[in-house]
């Protein structure tokens, strides 16, 4: 019988959700149940006029706007929500603004037959600082390894008797440090349900990352953080670019992941959306 261990990482359907990041490997952080989904995220507009805003240090009319979701798969959050009314309809992301609060799916993992929906509250506003609570639910169906084009992203498992719920919640913050220097960092908890014993888990990771802004709308960030506890533990540094528009918004990068036993892997990391503000 194959191996319920690296789960995410040899999952065809989830391998080919995440082509364009390389989130797959990845995934395996939170073997050996499941490690992630990518959430992978683009820059939007600032959060809802609704929250309460304050005189100190806040973003001018001419500032870029914060990250409302980071780059890195699963792991990577920020405290920013989208503004209240604007949406955007991205490789990665499908998502509105309901006053404080974001709502959206990933329409890649959508097509592929996992279904999934993501919720992010904002819960602080005050001057420089933003907070926010995220919860996601995704359900990888029974026999995903079926819905394949052929031998494309094959992979050494298959989970024919039972489908897989994922559930990770995560909180994050934001600093506007300056007007074009935006720092994040965020915490996650990755619960992993399914009738079959093997493939259940808990799992959690931290991460950091800060995004410099030029005055030509490019950005370049660093990226760093640790996940998959206590399961599998690893760790990742990685450099992304940016560049964002009025209604469009695309990102793309590279981090290089650290397992405990030595090991060394590659994430290519790219997510692009059109936003109405």
């Amino acid at each position: 019988m194959r191996q319920a261990g690296n789960f995410l990482r040899l999952h065809p359907t989830l391998a080919r959700a995440f082509t364009l990041t390389s989130a797959a490997a990845c995934l395996a952080a939170a073997e050996p149940a499941l490690a992630a989904v990518a959430d992978a995220t683009t820059v939007t507009t600032a959060e809802p006029a609704t929250m309460p805003a304050t005189t100190t240090a806040p973003a001018t009319a001419d500032a870029p706007p914060p990250a409302v979701y980071g780059l890195f798969p699963l792991w990577e959050h920020t405290g920013v929500v989208e503004e209240s009314g604007a949406a955007r309809v991205g490789l990665r992301h499908m998502q509105v603004g309901l006053g404080r609060l974001t709502v959206g799916t990933d329409p890649y993992l959508d097509i592929y037959g996992t279904l999934n929906a993501t919720a992010k509250l904002g819960v602080m506003r005050d001057g420089p600082l933003r907070l926010a609570l995220q919860a996601s639910w995704l359900r990888v169906p029974t026999a995903a390894e079926t819905r394949g084009v052929g031998n494309l992203h094959a992979g050494a498992f298959a989970n024919p008797y039972a489908p897989v719920t994922l559930l990770p919640v995560a909180a994050g913050v934001t600093w506007l440090a300056a007007r074009r220097v935006h720092l994040h960092a965020s915490a996650t908890l990755l619960q992993t349900l399914s009738a079959a014993p093997e493939l259940q888990g808990t799992s959690a990771g931290i991460s950091a990352w800060v995004e410099w802004w030029t005055p030509t709308g490019l950005s370049v960030r660093l990226h760093t953080g640790a996940e998959g506890w206590p399961v599998a533990t690893q760790e990742h540094v990685g450099l992304s670019f940016g560049w964002r528009t009025r209604h469009f918004a695309l990102q793309g990068g590279y981090a290089r992941r650290f397992a405990a036993e030595g090991t060394a892997a590659n994430t290519l990391m790219f997510d692009g959306a059109v936003v109405f503000p």
